[in-house]
């Protein structure tokens, strides 16, 4: 492994009781960097393997910036001259490019932030009666040594968990601030939640909004290259990682690029074709091809100890498959590896938006949604009975239960505010007890994203996708190689959901917004592919691999020690791969929480480094 590290930071209020907890801290965990307050008490503890933070102050005010970024010390420097109070910073975040925890101590006030779409997310808790924030759960639940919360992990269990219950911290006595917003502690004051960013109203047409992808990718991906070095780019041969790979050689400014393709048994799949026709236009770029026998299959590396991870992630299933390029890369020096990760996520889009338009533009949402039966071979009745589903949020959420199981098949329209829960016959009738009580305690105050069904929806598929990637995010540092993710960038996202749904979203086009976008930067024939890999059969195969050590992980199961899950149903299944109980990925999530938990009670991160490093002054 290489030395870049779990970076992670706390940050406290400027106070006695503060300062006390933060020394015990630094005793605690020798090597920790520290930026003071004015005071000279502790106000930023924590390891930066990628760069310290980035400080600027102007009486009694500072500003710190952790994390990639387009600021030098002389433009936070006179952005902070400005700053009176705390709400004086919510277009700080949003006039930069990159992603980054914004950290302020304001006239005796704390400001924590994290990003509007939450790669980088905010938690928060008391220790020895003083409010600690972080940006890792898994730390702060370590340090204010907090158990394990059993009723939200229940929920993890089940796929997919309702937003924005999939949110919540998930140990007892940890809080978390939802993306967009910022925590503000004030002088001696309770923390309080203050709204920084909301996502845009959808208004432009396909050729503005084209424009500003392009000009938020462009600044994304520049933010990346901008140091030089050695870069890695994923190069699957589908168009979001196509994107990355060319944005990346255009943007390269002294940086050397090899683009990776990794594609698995192309028998299955046209990846790897895709991804040969674009390495031939990468003037320049070394295309690496990771040999097929050298790829591990889904189920390799399920348990690590090393992980710390706020949440359950999918990415636990497919580890060593996900970072066998990033472990190939650490070898050849790459200081940071490209993603296209977040493209499905912006620019794939859902029938559901036509359930929306049905109202205000009939004509074209029946056209459409004609071509979506097409597609997906939907049946009529289904259709109109989902069309004539007007239900609110609050009577939608009421609703859910999990005594019957939900679907995720394509077969049938999903235009709802939520899928239904898919239940897995491993659950004990506790866990269905638990999640259930979880379910009936939120629905009286949970709101939704937005008042638009398919925004919610689009949002909280956001949400999820930048929650799992922060997993990912750490497999990568463990296989040797930080990686990044300029789709997720706050200023893509906003580009991206500026633009009319019915622009971006058609069974007539793949991906239409991006690949306007893209236009004279990805060559043409790789624009008009309309097909996508599937990794479906690699899973399947690596069922049938590692069926003996997945039943084996059933023996001494965290979750079944918890009471929820029948750990003999698991191990019996485990060793019949082809039983139709295993399929659609239905061991997903069970296997993500049973990872997660087995390290969720355990010490912090590993010990830091013996260098202490502090803040660079702005």
């Amino acid at each position: 492994m290489s030395g870049h590290g779990m970076p992670f930071f706390f940050a406290f209020p400027d106070c006695e009781a503060a300062d006390a907890v933060a020394r015990r801290l630094c005793e605690d965990r020798p090597g920790l960097g520290v930026v003071p307050h004015g005071s000279g008490r502790p106000w930023i503890v924590g390891h930066w393997p990628d760069g310290a933070p980035l400080v600027a102050r102007h009486r009694d005010t500072a500003v710190a910036l952790v994390g990639s970024f387009a600021a030098d010390g002389d433009e936070l420097r006179e952005r902070t001259r400005h700053v009176r109070i705390p709400t004086d910073l919510d277009a700080l975040a949003g006039a930069l490019p990159g992603q980054f925890h914004l950290i302020a101590a304001v006239a005796g006030q704390l400001r924590v932030q994290g990003t509007a779409y939450g790669t980088r997310r905010v938690f928060h808790g008391r220790a020895d009666g003083t409010v600690v924030a972080a940006d890792r759960a898994a730390e702060l639940a370590a340090l204010l040594g907090a158990r394990p919360d059993t009723a939200q992990l229940a929920l993890r269990l089940f796929h997919p968990v309702p937003a924005p219950l999939d949110q919540r911290a998930l140990w007892h006595g940890v809080e978390a601030v939802p993306p967009g917003s910022c925590l503000v502690v004030p002088d001696g004051g309770a923390p309080r939640e203050h709204r920084w960013h909301r996502p845009p109203e959808p208004h432009l047409k396909i050729a503005e909004g084209a424009a500003a992808v392009r000009s938020a990718l462009l600044a994304a991906v520049s933010v990346r290259t901008n140091g030089g070095g050695l870069i890695s780019a994923d190069l699957s041969g589908g168009l979001d990682s196509t994107s990355i790979c060319f944005l990346a050689a255009r943007q390269s400014r002294g940086a050397r690029l090899i683009a990776c393709t990794s594609t698995g048994d192309e028998s299955e799949n046209e990846d790897g074709h895709w991804a040969r026709l674009a390495a031939r236009e990468l003037t320049g770029t070394e295309h690496y091809v990771q040999p097929e026998d050298e790829l591990p299959l889904f189920y390799s590396g399920v348990l690590d100890p090393r992980d710390r991870w706020d949440a359950p992630s999918p990415f636990a299933v497919s580890r060593h498959r996900a970072t066998a390029l990033v472990a190939r890369m650490a070898g050849r020096g790459s200081r940071l590896h490209l993603t296209g990760i977040g493209g499905d996520h912006l620019f794939f889009g859902g029938a559901g938006h036509y359930h929306s338009l049905l109202t205000r533009r009939p004509l074209l949402a029946l056209s459409r949604l004609r071509g979506y039966r097409t597609l997906y071979a939907w049946p009529r009745r289904e259709v109109l009975r989902e069309l004539a589903d007007r239900r609110g949020h609050h009577a939608a959420f009421a609703r859910l239960t999990v005594r019957t199981s939900g679907s995720l098949s394509l077969s049938r329209p999903g235009f709802g505010w939520t899928h239904p829960p898919v239940v897995a016959p491993w659950f004990t009738p506790d866990c269905l007890d638990i999640a259930e009580r979880v379910l009936a305690d939120a629905a009286g105050s949970v709101r939704p994203y937005a008042p638009d069904r398919a925004r919610h929806v689009e949002l909280a598929a956001v949400y999820a996708g930048t929650q799992d990637v922060r997993a990912y995010d750490d497999a990568a540092r463990q296989a040797g190689v930080p990686v990044a993710h300029p789709f997720f960038d706050d200023r893509v996202v906003d580009a991206a959901l500026s633009v009319r749904p019915e622009d971006r979203v058609t069974p007539w086009a793949y991906k239409p917004l991006l690949a306007r976008a893209m236009q004279g930067i990805v060559p043409a024939r790789n624009l008009s592919r309309s097909t996508k890999g599937d990794g479906t059969p690699d899973a399947v195969a690596g069922l049938y691999r590692h069926r003996e050590e997945l039943a084996a992980l059933w023996e001494d199961s965290a979750l079944a020690d918890a009471g929820l899950v029948d750990a003999a149903a698991l191990r019996r299944l485990c060793l019949a791969p082809g039983s139709p109980e295993l399929a659609d990925n239905a061991l997903y999530s069970t296997l993500a929480c049973e990872s997660w938990l087995r390290t969720a009670g355990t010490a912090g991160t590993a010990r830091t480094a013996s260098t202490r490093p502090s803040g660079r002054t702005a």
